[in-house]
């Protein structure tokens, strides 16, 4: 049975707790210290893998004991030294393909020098996160009658992996989109990749609240580890994906009851998997990062997949049917 690695890390100290009860006895400054030396180790076993085509794989969760708070503030190549060495274990557990989840992904130039340190194929998972989370809007949109081509999307983290591939790809349906990150230089770089192609308008967006306030639909999908866009600022009617992790949008189905909070770039699988630990979602619910893992295992596509920033819309065209045989579905929610 083929075999692939994910490697995961703890979101905060809740969730830490949670998963390790022990720690709860322990103050966060401690906790945060454990992990800034704790080598990576085997956290679970994932079976019961399957696709609807019958085939069956199974998999192993390695943490890599960093908090994203860390990833960001330590130096790059320690934080790079770490993910590596997550990623050998993989190899040695005999898997063919590692994919990187949360920060891990973020972390450097998103999988490129870790897939040159490691002798497996690498994927951030990002193109079927994408494909998620641009499916789910032509979704909401279709089901509620709402005509793409007169509104307005604002895509906050933009410049990354995710945000630049929902631009490019989005810009096919909407006539106006806001862009908006931290690095305003790449946000005019993909306003001209954009207008190449593209008779739309593009806006580079410097104040995130600003570009909100003005969207019909937003996408959110930044590296910032604490949330950032408080739901009462945003539009009437208000359709949302955030994918970020944790959530950059906050105040949801408390202030703003006409708001829709999409689910940000999750998969439903065709099988009652066993992820061996709690990963804080629905039954047969998984983040797409892992879910494009399991696809290029079950598809036998062992290769370097969504590395870098400019992953090619193309890629998201050939991903779709991949999903759709083996019987992955984007997840809207309960």
């Amino acid at each position: 049975m083929e075999k692939f690695g994910f490697i995961v890390h703890p979101i905060d100290i809740k969730q830490s707790r949670q998963s390790w009860p022990i720690l709860k006895l322990l103050p966060a400054f401690f906790i945060k210290f454990i992990f800034k030396y704790l080598p990576p180790f085997l956290f679970s076993k994932i079976t019961q893998v399957r696709s609807k085509t019958g085939k069956k794989i199974e998999g192993y969760f390695i943490l890599c004991p960093l908090l994203p708070e860390q990833m960001i503030k330590f130096d790059e190549k320690f934080v790079l030294k770490k993910i590596i060495k997550s990623c050998k274990i993989v190899e040695k557990l005999g898997a063919k393909i590692v994919g990187l989840g949360g920060y891990t992904s973020v972390v450097g130039d998103k999988g490129v020098t870790i897939a040159k340190n490691i002798n497996i194929p690498v994927t951030t998972g990002n193109t079927l996160t994408t494909w998620a989370v641009v499916d789910a809007i032509l979704k909401i949109a279709a089901s509620r009658n709402i005509p793409l081509n007169k509104s307005t999307l604002a895509i906050i983290g933009a410049s990354g992996s995710i945000g630049s591939l929902c631009t490019r790809k989005l810009a096919n349906y909407f006539p106006k989109i806001i862009i908006a990150a931290r690095r305003k230089e790449k946000l005019q770089d993909l306003r001209q990749e954009v207008l190449k192609t593209k008779k739309i308008e593009v806006i580079v967006e410097d104040d995130i609240h600003k570009a909100v306030s003005d969207a019909d639909f937003i996408i959110v999908t930044t590296s910032a580890p604490y949330s950032l866009i408080n739901v009462k600022e945003l539009k009437k009617n208000a359709v949302v994906c955030d994918v970020s992790i944790p959530k950059n949008i906050y105040g949801a189905n408390i202030e703003r009851n006409d708001v829709t909070i999409i689910p940000g770039g999750l998969i439903k699988l065709p099988c009652d998997v066993d992820f061996g630990k709690d990963i804080f979602l629905p039954k047969n619910v998984s983040y797409g990062c892992v879910a494009e893992t399991m696809l290029l295992t079950l598809e036998g596509l062992l290769e370097c997949y969504s590395l870098g920033v400019n992953i090619p819309v193309e890629r998201l065209d050939q991903i779709e049917p991949i999903a759709v045989k083996h019987g992955f579905n984007v997840w809207l929610g309960a």
